[in-house]
């Protein structure tokens, strides 16, 4: 900045008391430049920084009286999306008749016609003889006709257009001194409009010199006035430097121990953070980890580049209510919503426990009718409930909950108006509104970038309604609000005083700080691959000419800029990448102009990339920042430690953890495994007669102990809710019980007639019909075609249900359907142990059928998959039991002789399982071998020795994998834990597995 310094003092002695005006390409620029003319001492009166666009729209203000409004880039996005909806639906394109009309393909156009009127091309003079395919020229004429005749029935002027008219008006004055910033960035249309703003005597600053890196060649008014050399313009020519500089070069593990690595070296140097700056190459990687170290350590940070929306509350408002929305309003989403406090309902509603809880219960599901109607019907019922309480205390509950449910179906009424229903077609400016709405009314706003984001959501907005008149579909609606409010930025900054600062490099020529940093210099991110832009090719762009960007030559100008970054540094620099990329598993290279400034520090002009291995690198952090980072290292350090009790005292938890761990590895079972102090009159259903086993719970407790022990004696349940799946309607639980009613309603139905494909056809798909819609009403389908798609299969199983049937009926009839015993008012059935003791036994069995013969057929419903039973595995080592249990308990129940059920059945009446029936003969073995299943398992109970399964396979579809830590065990020590001499119940348990 020395020479840039230096001739920008010159020229304000010469023109002291002569107003000054420097072009700059951005207000940054300006600020940048004017700072460090005053941290020299000296004082910039009569100097002003103003862009081209800043003069250009002065001259149109004074002199065009008729000029239009400037046209905003959100308004003139969303306008090029319109119209290119419009040109499309008239099947006016051809070039992109093909193309979908999505936001970022829109954008894509915009920049195009926007970068061809910046060249100064307009309908009246469009170069078709530039592009390669006329098909294409012709579209973009056509873009670029409609685009014109909107801004002119707008009344709005884009950027070109105030260039166009600010070069009718513009007088050239004597009495100012205009100074040009080095490589202005300057369309044709504002190059031209300067030119003639310029007088003859204009002055331009110079740029330290970057020697062998070569740049395009620019003329005139863009072109580069060159300074003296520094230390670091010879990065790239080795051979002519003459002084060594002061240059410093590590690489770290990963992006967050890179930037603790720059803080530490920040810290170390004892250097107010105002000295001090940070630049990036790729803002994705690095600022969120800035953000999130700031503020967990009370570091004052300014971003060049800001942050995104999602920062703040606001913005997460937003992303969540477009998931609510896709999910067609799922409870879910919303109470996701509610427990990051991001929606405020108010301060009349219950606690947010409660309110999930209302929801939960309810089983909304979706859809912004089953809201209110849920809710509508649990008013109703608590209405009645109260009606016939006595106790004070019960009324006082129950009115209570019904305040609660009322306030909150007002709460959803009120905000349900304001959003469009989960349809095929939204009306896009309705569905900005409903959000705008819930901004201003129920947004959670606790910190000053909060209110920023809510402010620039809402103005964003504000800014788009006018044009927002597209009826889209639900994911077309979720991809526009995505584009435009979750692609924005806030709290953009300059450098302030007192603070570190964090910005893209290139926004870092005119830094003026004195210790620079530099992280990201991998070749992933810099200088950045080139690839073609296929609206305007790189042929095209050059035929087009008229300081249109080429995009191959993007690499070379991102090096130059970097490079002229570096020459411009006045102090020591420091380099750094970070050498493996996490989320893809895989190591990162340098770039090379990392390895060019390894070259220049260390003076080893030869070095290659392999020498960059010897680099410090850090697998964590040198120093603690953060309380992860003392943790990290002695999990990293491999030699043992042990925590002292002073450490411990502070993390009670930790010491537990250590405990339990030490019991996990020991060989013996203990209650870390699943031993279990229990009451025996509580749990053993011998010794409890209250206590009434069934096979699902008797199946879960062979399959595993210690799950049904979490389940069952801790009730331990995971979180339900119905989930909303675009491409399903019924879960599979819902979907077989819909099958078992169809079922068992039309043997009902035809009553005393045998099952008959021709007879009964109709009958069956009549009653499936009916309660298919029950269903619809209860659970909504996400579309028509899902709905479509299910009732089909389920009406192909009923059909195969019905011909098998016939098939079956030649030799049985059936006696009972949902025959229960132990359940609701029905006694339950006693089953005698071999021990002599007994059980009482609860179920629901789906069909109960008498052959020819007199004996008794047991069938059980089906509707998943085969691959679990064969004919092979009767028991599967005890986690098969209901064909045997529900055989001893129908006898016993029904009065009948022992053997009187002769076999029990897993039918399979599906298209899936194509009507299989796996059979299983009740005969003297299985009924002996089944007691002892039983009486085996029971012993579980009564000893509370709730091992672990000794099958992985068996967690594969387990509810409490995230609570059971079977996976952490070691294969060995869980066999020797499992084989436990101490506890024969165990080696009992083991024998269950022995059935197969």
């Amino acid at each position: 900045m020395k020479s840039l310094v230096r001739e920008l003092k010159l020229l304000c002695d010469n023109f002291p008391l002569t107003e000054k005006i420097i072009i700059v390409d951005s207000f940054l620029i300006g600020e940048q430049i004017n700072e460090a003319y005053n941290l020299q001492g000296y004082h910039s009166i009569n100097l002003k920084f103003k862009t081209a666009f800043d003069l250009a729209v002065e001259t149109t203000e004074l002199h065009a009286i008729s000029s239009g409004k400037i046209l905003d880039p959100t308004i003139a996005e969303q306008m090029m999306y319109s119209l290119l909806e419009h040109l499309k639906a008239e099947s006016r394109l051809d070039y992109f008749s093909g193309m979908e009309i999505t936001p970022t393909f829109s954008k894509s156009v915009y920049a195009t016609i926007r970068q061809l009127r910046g060249a100064g091309y307009t309908k009246e003079n469009f170069p078709f003889d530039a592009f390669l395919s006329k098909s294409k020229a012709d579209d973009l004429h056509t873009i670029l006709k409609k685009f014109e005749s909107l801004l002119e029935r707008s009344k709005l002027m884009d950027e070109a257009a105030v260039f166009l008219t600010a070069s009718e008006f513009v007088n050239k004055r004597d009495d100012l001194v205009y100074i040009l910033q080095s490589n202005l960035q300057l369309t044709y249309v504002a190059e031209e409009f300067i030119k003639q703003l310029l007088p003859e005597n204009t002055y331009k600053l110079p740029l330290a010199q970057v020697r062998g890196v070569q740049t395009v060649e620019k003329s005139g008014i863009r072109s580069i006035s060159w300074g003296d050399t520094s230390t670091l313009s010879y990065i790239y020519d080795l051979e002519n430097a003459q002084e060594k500089p002061e240059l410093a070069y590590f690489t770290a593990k990963t992006e967050e121990l890179e930037i603790k690595e720059v803080l530490e070296r920040i810290k170390s140097s004892n250097l107010p953070f105002d000295q001090n700056v940070v630049y990036y190459t790729n803002s994705e990687s690095y600022v969120t980890l800035f953000y999130h170290l700031a503020q967990q350590i009370g570091i004052p940070l300014t971003f060049g580049e800001g942050f995104p929306i999602s920062f703040s509350r606001p913005g997460r408002l937003v992303s969540g209510l477009l998931k609510w929305f896709q999910t067609n309003y799922s409870v879910q989403p919303f109470l996701d919503l509610l427990q990051e406090g991001l929606i405020d309902i108010g301060d009349e509603a219950s606690s947010k426990g409660k309110i999930a809880g209302y929801l939960r219960e309810l089983q909304i599901g979706w859809s912004k009718q089953r809201y209110l109607v849920k809710l509508d019907e649990e008013m109703r019922t608590l209405e009645k409930a109260l009606e016939t309480a006595e106790k004070e205390e019960k009324m006082a509950h129950l009115t209570k909950q019904l305040n609660d449910l009322n306030w909150l179906s007002k709460w959803f009424q009120a905000i349900f108006k304001r959003l469009p229903e989960y349809d095929s077609q939204i009306n896009y400016r309705s569905f900005l509104e409903g959000i705008a709405y819930l901004l201003r009314n129920s947004c959670a706003t606790k910190s000053g970038m909060d209110e920023v984001g809510k402010t620039t959501i809402l103005d964003t907005i504000e800014k788009v309604l006018p044009y927002a008149n597209e009826v889209l579909s639900s994911y077309e609606i979720v991809e526009k609000v995505k584009d435009l409010l979750l692609s924005l930025r806030i709290k953009q900054s300059k450098a302030k005083p007192g603070h570190l600062h964090v910005a893209s490099y290139r926004s870092g020529v005119y830094n003026h700080r004195a210790n620079v940093y530099i992280v990201g210099l991998d070749n992933r991110h810099f200088p950045g691959t080139t690839s073609e832009d296929p609206l305007l090719l790189d042929r095209e762009r050059k035929a087009l000419g008229r300081n249109i960007p080429v995009l191959q030559n993007t690499g070379q100008e991102n090096l130059y800029l970097m490079n002229q970054l570096l020459a411009h540094a006045s102090g020591p620099v420091t380099v750094s990448y970070c050498h493996f990329d996490i989320h893809n598993n895989r190591a990162v290279s340098p770039a090379h102009l990392f390895l060019q400034l390894y070259r220049y520090g260390t003076g080893i002009h030869e070095a290659d990339f392999k020498e960059l291995k010897n680099l410090p690198s850090y697998l964590t952090a040198r120093k603690v920042i953060e309380n992860k980072d003392y943790w990290n290292r002695l999990l990293s350090d491999e030699s043992k430690k042990v925590l002292d009790s002073e450490l411990l005292s502070h993390y009670p938890n930790l010491e537990y953890g250590l405990k339990s761990e030490k019991y996990r590895q020991a060989p013996e079972f203990n209650e870390y495994d699943g031993f279990v102090q229990v009451e025996q009159e509580a749990l053993d259903p011998r010794l409890n007669k209250e206590e009434r086993v069934s096979a699902a719970k008797l199946e879960a407790l062979a399959k595993c102990p210690y799950s049904y022990f979490l389940k069952n004696v801790l009730r331990v349940r995971p979180i339900e809710h119905i989930e909303y799946d675009p491409y399903r309607w019924l879960d599979a639980a819902t979907r077989g019980s819909l099958l078992h009613s169809i079922f068992e309603k039309f043997y009902k139905e035809i009553k005393v007639e045998k099952p008959s494909v021709k007879a009964h056809e109709n009958t069956i798909q009549t009653i499936a019909g009916k309660l298919i819609d029950r269903q619809k009403v209860l659970i909504p389908p996400p579309n028509e075609r899902i709905f479509a798609k299910e009732v089909d299969d389920i009406l192909a199983c009923c059909t195969i249900f019905l011909k098998e049937e016939e098939t079956h009926s030649k030799s049985y009839r059936p006696l009972h359907f949902e025959y229960a015993f132990g359940v609701r008012d029905y006694e339950p059935a006693v089953i005698t142990l071999p021990s002599g003791d007994t059980i009482h036994v609860a179920g629901m069995i789906d069909r109960v059928d008498e052959a020819d013969s007199g004996d008794y057929h047991i069938i059980d419903y089906k509707t998943g998959s085969t691959y679990s039973y064969n004919n092979r595995d009767i028991f599967k080592g005890g986690r098969q039991l209901q064909h045997m249990l529900y055989a001893l308990a129908i006898e016993q129940h029904l009065q009948l002789e022992s053997g009187k059920v002769q076999e029990s059945a897993y039918y399979f009446p599906t298209v899936k399982g194509m009507a299989t029936r796996v059979t299983r003969k009740q005969d003297d073995v299985v009924r002996t071998n089944g007691l002892d299943i039983l009486e085996r398992l029971i012993d579980v109970l009564k000893s509370g020795t709730f091992t672990m399964t000794d099958d992985e396979n068996d967690c594969k579809f387990c509810d409490f994998k995230a609570v059971c830590r079977r996976k952490f065990y070691d294969k060995d020590v869980l066999d020797v834990k499992q084989m436990d001499q101490n506890f024969e119940e165990l080696r009992r348990f083991k024998g269950v597995r022995a059935y197969d």
